[in-house]
Formats: C-alpha cells, structure tokens, sequence
C-alpha cells in the first residue's frame, strides 16, 4: 500500500482521512495496534490531497511563548475533580456558557477514547481528566467545519500533532475564532493497549469510565456509573506505569516533532513540574497547578477573557522549560519498547505484559 507519509513518522493525526475528497482513507490499526491511514486503491483519484495536508509533510508553523504563567481554576470542586488545576475545564466552560462549540476527548460506553464535540455542559463532562493514551480524531475536523463557516467560537484541545492536523485541514479557512490548545504531549500509547489490558483484568464490560488524574491523583480508577471497580497506584498498575516508563508510545512519538519550546497551539497546558524549585512560589499547589504558555495574541485575549475564573501567576519560560522535558525533547525509548512491540506483535498483548521487567 503507498505510504502518505514515513510510517514512522505518522502520527494518526487523520488529516489524510478528513482531507480525501473521494472519502477512500480509513484509519487501521497496524500489528502493532497503532492507528494507521488505509488507502481504498479503487476509490482513489491520486489526488494526492492526503500528501499535501500531512503535517509530517510540511513545515509546522510554531511561536515562541509569549508569556508563562502558573495558574490553576478559582472553583475548589472543579480542582478537584480535574487535572492540572483544571484549567482546561474552565477554558471549555467559559466558551460553552458563551454559546461555543468545545472539543476534546471522552470515552464512549465500550471503553473507545475519541474527539467529541460538546455544544452544553453535560456533554462537557467527560472532557475531565488526562487520558495517557491515543484519542481517536475520526471525522471531527469535518464536524468542525459547519460551526467553522458559521464563525462560532471553538476551542480544541489536544496533542500538537492533533492541533497541527486541525490546522491543515483548514489551512485556506479564516480561523480567527478557533482557539488551538496543545497538550505538554509525553507521548502516546495506542487506545487498543488500555482496551487490552482492561480484558486481561477482566474489567472489559465492568467499567464506563477511567482516570488517571483528579479525584484518585495518579491511580488508575476504573469507575461504573460513579462507582470505584478499580484502583491501583501508578507505581503498582502495570499500563500506568508503563506510560510513564515511556515503554509502548507510537513510534513516531520517541522523534516528536513538537517536543520544543516553541508551540504550534494558541495556547500550551501541562503540569508545571519543578515550579518554585529555583523561584519562590508562595502559593499552595497541592490541587495541582498547571502552566500556561500563552503562544499567540489570540491565545492572549482568551486568557484575558477567563481570568475572573482562574488564578494566574506569571513566571518565566526558562522555569517552565527545566521542569517539563518534552519541551525540550521527546520521550525516549525504554530499554524494553523493542521487546515489547516484538512479543505484541506475534503473541498479542498479555503475553507482552508478562515478559516485561517494567
């Protein structure tokens, strides 16, 4: 099958998908359960369209951040209940209580992780949280479209690669009123791997929902309509940890192009990691504090617009940048990824688990 763009270097960001005037690309999972672009040779016109809006194809178009900031949402119960010091879910909030359109990801009933569109606040409540795997983009930037023409307000958050695609994809529209947030991106597992290993605990068909953050901070918590199935310790959960040990990203993840100071969203959001370490911060940070990279004037303005909702102390670039590693450089490979892809790829994903020293 003709590659779109450097197998290794695909991010599954299905720009190619949304982009084909001919509708002849799926997204498939390849032996290593990696979200792949297929090409229908059939269908196909050799348009070549996929190729020229492949963000690994082109240049991206990245900003040095204009201000740095420690924040985190002014509302306890959101604190709580979200990553980071929530402040992304005021961002969504802010923009669906002033009639815009929200995107971001939540899991379906059986346990599929995707882009949704949130038009009100109860559509808006599984954005919650980080999700530390792949998120399926589908069909969403042609979702996106008809609001887009319409000039309502959006907000998309998620990884670079996916705001890049997003981007592309609307590369000759007038954009002004979508607001761009990138995720501080470690990498990203394929959604199979959760799914797998939720069978292998015998929890596939028992849970509705999982977290890795908020209320049960860094366990991983299988919940049934509210209720805890599942928790376990990140240091003692064999998917979270391996998250964090960086052993089963998508291949192109260990060579991320985004993994830098400069950043291809409006705004940036992550946990910031060793603040006050060299600067004093005389603030509590024990509900968990993001830092906010404001790249663009538009990403200022709308920074601007929520500050009744949220905390913000400026700090600098350089705190920022030697507290988070991935804006300096990807993730790298674990000593085990190569065996582990290997064993996956013959003898599916338990048996990869258990031949793993993680």
């Amino acid at each position: 099958m003709r590659e779109i763009c450097d197998k290794n270097k695909c991010t599954g960001c299905s720009t190619c998908l949304n982009s084909c005037p001919k509708k002849c690309i799926t997204m498939e999972e390849d032996e290593y359960g990696a979200l792949m672009p297929h090409i229908d040779e059939k269908k196909c016109i050799n348009c070549n369209i996929c190729r020229k809006v492949c963000p690994e194809n082109n240049e991206i178009d990245l900003k040095e951040p204009l201000k740095v900031y420690a924040g985190w949402s002014l509302d306890e119960n959101v604190r709580k209940k979200s990553s980071s010091g929530g402040i992304a879910w005021e961002m969504y909030h802010y923009i669906i209580k002033h009639g815009g359109i929200a995107v971001g990801t939540k899991f379906d009933n059986e346990m599929n992780l995707s882009h949704q569109i949130a038009t009100n606040l109860e559509e808006l409540e599984g954005f919650r949280g980080s999700k530390y795997m792949q998120s399926s983009i589908g069909t969403i930037f042609t979702q996106l479209k008809p609001y887009v023409e319409q000039n309502r307000k959006v907000i998309f958050i998620g990884t670079p690669c996916q705001v890049n695609g997003l981007k592309n994809f609307l590369k000759n529209k007038n954009i002004e009123n979508i607001i761009t947030v990138d995720l501080i991106c470690h990498g990203v597992p394929p959604a199979k791997y959760l799914k797998e290993y939720l069978k292998y605990l015998k929890l596939n068909n028992k849970i509705d929902n999982v977290t890795f953050r908020g209320e049960n901070n860094w366990h991983l918590t299988g919940y049934k309509k509210g209720k805890v199935i599942y928790k376990k310790h990140n240091k003692e959960d064999f998917f979270y940890k391996s998250f964090l040990n960086g052993l089963f990203y998508r291949e192109n993840c260990y060579q991320c192009r985004y993994a830098r100071k400069e950043r291809v969203g409006d705004i940036t959001i992550g946990d910031f990691w060793g603040l006050g370490e060299d600067i004093p911060f005389n603030y509590p940070t024990e509900d968990g504090t993001s830092v906010i990279l404001v790249n663009t004037e538009k990403g200022k303005k709308f920074i601007e617009e929520i500050e009744d909702k949220i905390f913000l102390v400026e700090r600098n670039l350089e705190e920022a940048l030697k507290g988070n590693k991935q804006l300096n450089y990807p993730s790298s490979k674990n000593k085990n990824t190569l065996k582990f892809k290997e064993i996956y790829k013959t003898q599916g994903f338990e048996e990869a688990m258990k031949n793993i020293e993680n």
